[in-house]
């Protein structure tokens, strides 16, 4: 009998699940990842959709779902705008646009580098914020904000323009190809066009500021509006002390507006620390949370540099300095299991020697989940063990995931949705 109050815990190891196959075998199936496999084999496992064909295939799409918003509500076009939150001191008006803009590094026309070689923040923002200066006066409507490491902003104020109106290549999944700075963006009606024209100005007046710079260049893509959201709690039901532990700008973006707890930790890179994200999800959980998410970007910036070797190192960190942490800590504090899942976001088409082809597919992705009561058989994780799982054969929505993972909503929350009938329309799974 559970005398405690049920925690939960959802692990997603961004990019984890991968197309590539060395022998027969993927990235998640070479790793040795004894926890994972622990919760598979205690528990059930299965495939989670988290794309959808007419939406972007990026991590945002899969993880404003996981967490229970419908993406296909409040996805805002591209992610710049959420991870713009991150700052929490600039903030889009109704007519203005967000752009992510990464530093890059060119190499005549060809785009070398689509991060300029994982630069870091500290070199990366005195560059960025060089540029924002000099050109601010010549383009008073163009802001340049830095994010994290290569990763940037670029806001454009009154722009009046659908960002669906723009076309905007992503810079990591073009590497090697040849590009004239002067023109990465495109309009497709005449205000669209003129704005394309007005920022590709600035890229080419930015470019020459960076001349003989590690990162020569910026690169903008994911164009999107203001972004906001109901609180998590509305849209979950679930009354409990939420946090999220993580990096990345658009994870800090969307706790932001959903109104979570955010504990930033580490980097978005292959050499992240690790343990510090387990040992802050033990200590959340002991500190009274009742639901636990911890992202690691790892495995998915692996897989854009093409290093088999390093993915394989991310994931065997995560096992053992993440997931270990969660499943010692729920050994010794077995009736305060509710439910541990791990969850990659999404597959990645790995690619080897830096090739780039498209990153992010449609498949769904592997999953497994342990709460003490359900098992399946499944005695490994990886993309085809779980196909003999309990959701393997047919593939569950990200949005059904809290629920599958046992977080309870509140009594009120079920009467109010009961009242209005309205389905998925709110963005509640």
């Amino acid at each position: 009998m559970r005398t405690k109050t049920p925690r939960y815990v959802l692990l997603v190891p961004d990019g984890a699940a991968d197309l590539y196959r060395e022998d027969g075998r993927s990235p998640l199936a070479l790793a040795h990842t004894p926890y994972t496999d622990f919760l598979a084999r205690e528990g059930v496992s299965g495939r989670m959709r988290t794309f959808y064909p007419d939406l972007p295939r990026e991590s945002m799409v899969a993880q404003l779902g996981m967490l229970g918003w419908d993406p296909r509500i409040y996805y805002p076009h591209g992610r710049s705008s959420c991870e713009l939150l991150a700052l929490q001191h600039v903030y889009l008006g109704d007519d203005d646009l967000a752009f992510r803009a990464n530093l890059v590094r060119m190499e005549g026309r060809t785009l070398a580098s689509y991060s300029a070689s994982c630069i870091s923040s500290a070199d990366a923002r005195p560059l960025v914020e060089r540029v924002d200066q000099i050109l601010h006066s010549e383009f008073p409507e163009i802001e340049l904000y830095p994010n994290s490491d290569f990763r940037n902003t670029l806001v454009i104020r009154g722009a009046r323009v659908d960002p669906r109106r723009l076309v905007c290549s992503e810079p990591h999944e073009h590497q090697g190809r040849e590009f004239e700075v002067a023109s990465l963006i495109a309009g497709t009606d005449p205000a669209s066009h003129a704005l394309a024209a007005r920022i590709n100005a600035w890229l080419a007046r930015a470019a020459a500021l960076l001349e003989g710079e590690a990162a020569n260049a910026l690169f903008p893509w994911s164009a999107s509006r203001a972004f906001r959201l109901p609180p998590f709690a509305m849209v979950s039901g679930f009354p409990g002390r939420v946090g999220i532990v993580g990096f990345m700008d658009f994870l800090l973006g969307i706790a932001h507006a959903g109104e979570i707890d955010f504990f930033r930790l580490g980097n978005g890179r292959p050499d992240t620390d690790f343990q510090s994200k387990g040992a802050k999800v033990v200590e959340l959980l002991a500190a009274g949370y009742d639901l636990v998410v911890c992202h690691v970007n790892a495995p998915d910036e692996a897989s854009h540099l093409g290093d088999l070797k390093l993915k394989i190192q991310c994931l065997e960190a995560f096992d053992r300095d993440v997931v270990g942490p969660v499943v010692e800590y729920f050994r010794s504090r077995p009736d305060e299991l509710g439910g541990v899942m791990v969850a990659p976001d999404h597959y990645t088409n790995h690619v080897l020697e830096g090739q780039r082809a498209l990153a992010h597919s449609l498949d769904p992705a592997p999953f497994c989940l342990w709460n003490g009561v359900d098992r399946d058989g499944v005695t490994a994780f990886d993309e085809d063990a779980v196909l003999a799982g309990r959701y393997g054969a047919t593939p569950v929505s990200h949005l059904d995931l809290l629920g599958l993972l046992g977080v309870e909503r509140t009594a009120a929350w079920i009467s109010n949705r009961h009242r209005k009938g309205d389905g998925d329309v709110d963005g509640a799974f």
